[in-house]
């Protein structure tokens, strides 16, 4: 960050709003107070396509919150008292095993010199004299904190309070009634999946030792420090006064959070800042790119910044990268790994890019040499000028979202290399109205857009409740505000602050699984307020000891053929499933148990003619951690091409794309037969109807890897290109052969084993088993095959009846010409009509369940008594209460019945 900007407060800009409910209105004498001036008005989305060069941000192209927060804080004075020595070096954590410079993570030293000694080096110098430099008191031994404690509440009302009587909660369509956050146990998350990588704002850094989550950060990046156009660090103030970054970096908090973080096995980077949003500060990044003199300048002093202070890496912010200067900045980074490799191998080198990639040499900046991950800033996507208020990080939606940003980078550069920024803030919009992503109109009269710290925003959810944006996946409040100002007087407009919370994060941070990224970041600690629920949303996304499976039911087809069926389901965790719970849903009724614990992936269901059933899954892994029930899709006779529901695509090589449009960028093609979730639409362009999709859809959730957010053609005025589709999850039965059962009525069920037991040996007694069924189609053929309840086929017996309608016939026990042998046996119908097979109960009969069903006994043995006693010889029923009874007791083997 350039030093005439680095300065901090205890106030941020991105807290500035102010609230009031509709009723009662604040009276004139006390109007509620605008912290903020008008930002530059921007189009939706806030990044403009194409590349991003430079140009002043009068011209419309809009910073990033990283500027316009140290812009705010550019009158502030934070006094940072100099630092000890770290003097705790860093130790990968395992499971770590994402590269550095082509090399597996390797440990690094503690600091050279104390922070009192590098906040008196003078400007323009790399290495710190630690011979002649003054020795401050040193730190007292900085403990590690626990980052479960709690943190004390601030004494600052919220900034975006309102006054007066609070307003009733909204309601309404969308609305999504508050949900209460559940603490959890920080302290025992460990073993990231992915690397999360947080900024750490001077302006955030009082106190941070004890407020954050180490153990679910891989890396804390201090923001900032700034440079000129010859490459030195913004050190000094012109009056010889340490600039704010440089005072920050030097502190004893930054000492503190250094000693925590190596604890912990988490990096602690440096953020060096050349932005490019004016024309002066465009100036100075093209001279410093543009000189191999400055480059090296540069590159020697940051390695010197990271050394002396016992670091572990580089954060570059060149935002916007200037034009033309793409060689240029690669060429830095490759300055920058060198100078650090001359210190030590191992130290990290990031750089960060907006959403849109622009002129950002991807490819060539992360080749040999250069950096290890690129930052993604994942946001303002939507800014202060935006016509419609909406999600700043869309997951999806009509316009370019963060899906599309994804999709964009990892075409060109490994998901390795990517790491995904998601806002820890929202923004607000004075609206014409309360509808989803209303009209902006935003500004003096109504009251200025900002940004809002999520700290801010819980009680706010509270207060006036949470909806919910279904298109772009992402919570929003809505409230009544009165703005007064001395042009306009005291006008009441609508507001609309949208966010992320721990719910929507996690969709976020399923993205960067989904995708393969190295991981997911965050801008900016310490806006959580210390309050644990973001944290958590990283616990159960990246922890491998934290995460719940991800499960889902594999794609069932539309029509079953037999009553009883497969169903078949699949899960993903970070180490191994252990058990699963399976639900059903009975013509789209509520959801029932039908499994509890099983170990099984596939089973029969055993259904009915003519009903249409769904069914869900959530699994439990060997860690204990159980996955929700997140499936609400159940069968729907009659499905829509809508948003939530699904289709079919109809023809071959129908292309997806990037938007909805023709002429948007091809990102392949799907074939026909392919299932897509609607996700978004319909747009109608270029004469054909759009919908946003994900696809492929092989089960339900996915567990397999789907592409999120593309478009697809559905129809236009003479075909169909995708078809409304019912939920994968669900299905219709409409059997050839039905309402098996046993004996003179229905006779299945486990409590009827004895009525399924027969004796074929020709003595007249119990020589047949009575079978009934119903046929529902003309057949060619039919046979009743016979299996071992272990599932071995003994043997088929062909039948002549082929007529629709209710069927009754008595088996004699021949199968293949021979009486069967005795034992426990299941019996299948299975028919043919016109090349497709019908069978009863099912096409897999011999499972546990369908054996306790529809089993039969073969018994041809005469039962063998084998011992006889009564209670007494004698007897004397009487009714005067001796020997009125006696008591018998017989054994004997093959029996069922008794007779006395």
């Amino acid at each position: 960050m350039l030093a005439a900007v680095l300065a901090a407060g205890p106030l941020p800009m991105s807290m500035a709003i102010a609230m009031a409910p509709a009723a009662p209105v604040l009276p004139a004498s006390e109007p509620v107070p605008e912290a903020n001036p008008p930002e530059t008005p921007t189009q939706a989305p806030g990044i403009t396509p194409g590349d991003l060069d430079g140009a002043d941000v009068a011209a419309g192209q809009h910073p990033s919150v990283a500027y316009e927060e140290a812009m705010a804080h550019a009158d502030d004075n934070i006094k940072f008292e100099p630092g000890g020595k770290v003097e705790v070096g860093f130790t990968p954590r395992a499971g770590d095993e994402w590269t550095v410079d082509g090399r597996a993570p390797s440990a690094l030293p503690p600091g050279r010199a104390t922070g009192g000694q590098m906040a008196a080096s003078e400007q323009g110098t790399a290495w710190t004299d630690v011979d002649t430099a003054p020795l401050p008191i040193a730190d007292p031994a900085p403990s590690v904190p626990d980052p479960a404690s709690p943190t004390p509440e601030s004494s600052e009302a919220p900034v975006d309070a309102p006054a007066g009587d609070p307003a009733a909660p909204a309601t309404g369509a969308g609305y999504v009634a508050p949900q209460p956050t559940a603490g959890f146990d920080l302290a025992a998350a460990s073993g990231l999946s992915r690397q999360v990588f947080g900024f750490l704002p001077y302006w955030e850094l009082s106190g941070a030792s004890s407020k954050l989550n180490f153990n679910t950060l891989s890396t804390i990046a201090y923001f900032s420090v700034g440079a000129d156009s010859k490459g030195n660090l913004r050190k000094k103030n012109s009056d010889g006064t340490n600039t704010t970054g440089w005072g920050g970096w030097t502190s004893s908090s930054m000492t503190s959070v250094i000693t925590s973080a190596h604890a912990r096995g988490t990096r602690v980077v440096l953020t060096l800042s050349v932005f490019a949003w004016t024309s002066s500060q465009l100036t100075v990044q093209k001279a410093l790119l543009g000189s191999s003199t400055a480059r090296l300048n540069f590159a020697k002093q940051a390695a010197a910044a990271v050394r002396d202070r016992g670091a572990d890496g580089i954060n570059l912010d060149f935002e916007p990268l200037a034009s033309t200067y793409a060689d240029e900045f690669v060429a830095l980074l490759k300055t920058v790994r060198s100078e650090l490799n001359k210190v030590r191998s191992g130290y990290q080198l990031t750089y960060d890019t907006t959403g849109y990639i622009g002129n950002y040499p991807l490819e060539a900046s992360v080749a040999a040499g250069a950096a290890d991950a690129i930052f993604i800033m994942g946001y303002d996507y939507r800014t202060a000028g935006s016509t419609y208020a909406g999600s700043i990080d869309p997951l999806n939606g009509t316009g370019y979202d963060l899906t599309d940003t994804v999709r964009a980078y990892t075409a060109r550069v490994s998901p390795s290399r990517i790491i995904l920024g998601i806002p820890w803030y929202g923004r607000a919009w004075s609206t014409t109205s309360d509808a989803v992503r209303s009209r902006n109109q935003s500004g003096e009269k109504w009251g200025y857009s900002t940004t809002v710290n999520y700290e801010t925003l819980a009680p706010l959810v509270e207060q006036y409740g949470r909806r919910w944006d279904a298109e772009e996946k992402s919570p929003y409040i809505v409230y009544r505000r009165e703005n007064c100002t001395t042009t306009y007087g005291c006008v009441t407009s609508w507001r609309q602050v949208y966010y992320e919370d721990a719910a929507s994060m996690k969709l976020r941070y399923a993205l960067v699984n989904d995708y393969g990224l190295r991981g997911a970041g965050v801008w900016a600690l310490g806006y959580d307020g210390g309050r644990p629920e973001l944290y958590r949303a990283i616990s159960d996304s990246f922890l491998v000891d934290k995460a719940a499976p991800q499960a889902g039911i594999r794609l069932l087809s539309s029509r079953q053929l037999d009553e009883g069926f497969a169903v078949s389901w699949t899960a993903r965790d970070a180490t191994a499933v252990a058990n699963y719970d399976v639900q059903a849903s009975t013509d789209g009724g509520a959801w029932a148990t039908w499994l509890t614990g099983t170990r099984l992936t596939s089973d029969i269901w055993l259904g009915d003619h003519g009903h249409g059933y769904a069914f869900r899954v959530r699994a439990t892994d060997t860690k204990g951690h159980v996955g929700a029930w997140n499936v609400a899709s159940v069968y729907d006779a009659t499905p829509s091409l809508a948003v939530g529901g699904f289709g079919r695509v109809a023809v071959d090589d129908l292309s997806y794309r990037l938007g909805p449009d023709a002429a948007a960028g091809k990102l392949g093609t799907l074939a026909a037969g392919t299932i897509v979730a609607i996700t978004g639409g319909p747009v109608s362009a270029d004469g054909y109807t759009w919908y946003e999709v994900t696809q492929p859809i092989v089960e339900w959730l996915p567990v397999s890897f789907v592409d999120q957010g593309v478009w697809v053609a559905a129809r236009s005025s003479t075909t169909t290109y995708v078809t409304a589709f019912r939920a994968p999850n669900s299905t219709v039965v409409d059997a050839g052969l039905r309402d098996l059962d046993f004996g003179a009525g229905s006779a299945t069920g486990a409590g009827n084993a004895g009525l399924r037991a027969f004796s074929p040996d020709g003595d007249g007694a119990g020589d047949a088993l009575s079978i009934r069924w119903t046929t529902t189609v003309g057949l060619d053929s039919l046979s009743l095959n016979a299996y071992r309840t272990d599932g071995t086929l003994v043997g088929t017996r062909a039948l002549s009846i082929l007529t629709t309608g209710a069927q009754a016939w008595d088996w004699d026990g021949r199968i293949d010409g021979s009486t069967i042998a005795d034992g426990s046996y299941v019996l299948q119908l299975a028919g043919t009509a016109s090349g497709t097979t019908y069978r009863a109960p099912s096409a897999l009969p011999a499972t546990a369940a369908q054996v306790a069903v529809y089993g039969i006994t073969v018994d041809t043995m005469d039962p063998v008594l084998t011992s006889a006693t009564a209670s007494t010889n004698l007897i004397s029923p009487n009714g005067d209460g001796k020997r009125d009874s006696v008591a018998f007791a017989f054994a004997a083997t093959g029996a069922t019945q008794w007779a006395v």
